[in-house]
């Protein structure tokens, strides 16, 4: 039996196992929403914008039309389809939940699950926990619930049953996304749920705990009741893994995408080690969204494993969101790409109901977004997108120590901290909220360094506390912004990469506490060699700037741009410069001064201008929130 996998998702894209290598962009389209005859003709229009990977969701509420009875007949013939994206010459990603969302009224669910209390998730008042989505507000499964995950694996094994037979070599199923924006259906207040028996079960499993979990504020407890939460997520989608594993999947590439939130509110790590491949992250933005774009994006490239992957970029969407607009979704695009992303998964390309402002019709006819997606997709694979790598010599630690007790003290709970950073509540976001002051000031020092390596023209990415450790490797300096607690695991991690000559910084403040608020005793000694951040600096953004380009050793690079503009330069692994993209973070427009080598010519495929470098420097226009992605070539 040969071991090898059938697909693999790696650091470059999707690998099978005949030794095939494509890079991860894929075209979403529903083939349940589009009458059969529109299969062909879609399918050929995505393979005609350069897509060589199609997506879709499988939802268990359109194929089982009773407990146990399920509908694979006409437009619901999987089967069929998949043998149609095989014609077509292209691979599909499937997506079967349990959980989709697509608009779909109850996510994909099946009424009948929804409606039974054994499978509802509970609220901290002991009622149904509720979803308020168009057209109208459901209840909420619990997936610690026994019987939600019989129902569940019931569906998944029916999935597997049909769409199993058409995995690579076989036919063109190469991957499989693992559940869908895992995070408690943005419920992440602290004492909101998910209180189901079979939760709190969980939670004295995973604690040892013999009392039930807070349902009001706890000053020991409810830190460790939010931390659980992570674990709850993890556990949940593992139980997922597992079921597809079952289902016949085990061989395939596996991935989870996880919702458009801070990096704080997600935990890519986790999920990843959960589903056994990579987690990504979803963008449903528009340009004025730049500054949110651009530190989940930073967080995504740096944090992300093997593949840093916008697993849903949204062209169009639903009618009862905020209009986006091609022009939006070309910026948007542009700054995923700006934080090193190398797998891009469009939502939607082909048209269908509950949506707008799709690439191709649904007869597939091409509309305005298709040009900016062929020119995407050729542009990128003809620097070979996928082997570059952002240059970025500092991380900046993304720790939840300081969050996690925003969301327990949270004097607006059980409202999600979702809803908080959405209400501008002030510099700390929903932290602002919180009864604990210092997740706020940690808030506005995370930002502070970040804007203060922006003004001294560093590059950096934002590094999740338990990533991978080769997202450390070969940083010139780690930024750590503390104050009286610290997670027990990062700081450990500190010393490691203090101990191996890495430049560490952390502060303002010593540490002395974990993040349950428990005394790290002996193990409160500083990281030798380690620096302080001054307290005084956060408030002397200029300062700031000098010390951190003090600590990184940071020489004058051979590619760098005035301030207010974002740069990042993207390397082959030769080390040769291949792209540079440019971002303008302001309401006006502007001009980017930008130093290069001599002789360079810089271009944006997207409009065919180019700027010949002249005494070593370029002035490139750049709009209001705009991204600019270059390709570089000898004069």
């Amino acid at each position: 039996m040969d071991p090898r996998p059938r697909s693999e998702l790696t650091e470059r894209g999707l690998r099978l196992a005949d030794g095939r290598e494509l890079d991860f962009f894929a075209a979403e389209i529903h083939y349940w929403r589009l009458p059969r005859s529109a299969w062909a003709p879609c399918l050929a229009a995505v393979k005609d914008l350069g897509f060589e990977l199609v997506s879709t969701y499988v939802p268990w509420s359109v194929h089982e039309t009773a407990p146990g009875r399920y509908d694979w007949r006409g437009g619901r013939d999987l089967g069929g389809f998949l043998d149609e994206v095989a014609r077509a010459g292209l691979l599909c990603v499937l997506k079967p939940g349990p959980h989709i969302n697509a608009e779909l009224t109850h996510f994909g669910f099946p009424e009948r699950v929804v409606r039974d209390r054994a499978m509802q998730a509970v609220s901290g008042r002991g009622t149904p926990m509720w979803f308020p989505s168009p057209p109208h507000m459901f209840p909420v499964p619990s997936y610690a619930a026994q019987a939600f995950r019989a129902a569940a694996s019931a569906w998944l094994g029916e999935f597997g049953r049909v769409a199993a037979p058409h995995i690579v070599p076989d036919g063109p199923v190469a991957a499989i996304q693992v559940d869908n924006e895992f995070q408690h259906f943005f419920r992440v207040a602290a004492h909101d749920g998910d209180y189901h028996p079979d939760a709190i079960a969980w939670w004295r499993e995973e604690t040892g705990e013999e009392r039930d979990p807070p349902r009001a504020f706890d000053p020991q407890q409810s830190p460790r009741w939010v931390a659980f939460k992570e674990v709850y997520a993890e556990r949940a989608l593992a139980w997922v893994r597992a079921a597809l594993d079952d289902a016949g999947f085990h061989e395939v590439a596996r991935y989870h995408n996880a919702p458009p939130s801070r990096p704080e509110l997600v935990h890519l790590p986790r999920a990843a080690h959960a589903v056994g491949g990579p987690a990504g992250l979803d963008f449903y933005h528009r340009a004025s969204d730049y500054a949110a774009v651009r530190e989940r994006a930073l967080y995504l490239g740096g944090t992300a494993a093997p593949l840093p992957m916008a697993a849903e970029i949204g062209v169009g969407g639903p009618p009862w969101l905020p209009p986006m607009s091609a022009g939006d979704q070309m910026e948007v695009t542009r700054g995923i790409l700006a934080g090193g992303a190398r797998g891009l998964a469009f939502f939607m390309v082909v048209d269908r109901e509950r949506w707008y402002g799709a690439a191709v019709s649904e007869t597939g006819a091409l509309r305005p977004p298709a040009e900016f997606l062929r020119c995407l997709l050729a542009t990128l694979r003809a620097i070979e997108w996928t082997s570059l790598r952002r240059r970025a010599p500092v991380a900046l630690v993304v720790s939840r120590a300081e969050s996690r007790h925003a969301i327990a003290s949270s004097a607006a709970d059980p409202l999600s901290p979702v809803i908080g950073e959405l209400l501008g509540l002030g510099p700390g976001g929903a932290a602002e909220l919180a009864i604990d002051p210092a997740p706020a000031r940690h808030r506005r020092w995370m930002d502070a360094v970040a804007g203060a390596l922006d003004e001294a023209g560093i590059a950096y990415d934002l590094v999740d506390e338990e990533a991978p450790d080769e997202r450390f490797a070969e940083r010139r300096l780690v930024v750590a912004p503390t104050l009286a607690r610290v997670d027990r695991g990062l700081w450990r991690r500190l010393h490691a990469l203090a101990a191996r000559g890495v430049r560490v910084v952390i502060g303002p403040e010593r540490p002395t506490r974990d993040e349950l608020d428990v005394p790290l005793g002996e193990q409160a000694a500083l990281p030798r060699p380690v620096g302080l951040l001054r307290p005084a600096s956060l408030e002397d953004r200029a300062g700031l700037a000098r010390d951190l380009a003090q600590a990184s050793g940071e020489t004058a690079p051979a590619f760098s741009a005035a301030p207010r503009v974002h740069l990042s330069v993207f390397e082959d692994p030769q080390g040769a410069v291949r792209a540079l993209t440019l971002g303008n973070p302001d309401a006006d427009s502007s001009e980017a001064v930008v130093s290069v080598p001599a002789g360079l010519c810089l271009r944006d495929p997207f409009t065919g201008d180019s700027w010949r470098e002249a005494n070593g420097l370029v002035r490139i226009p750049l709009a209001a929130r705009a991204v600019r992605l270059l390709t570089i070539a000898p004069t």
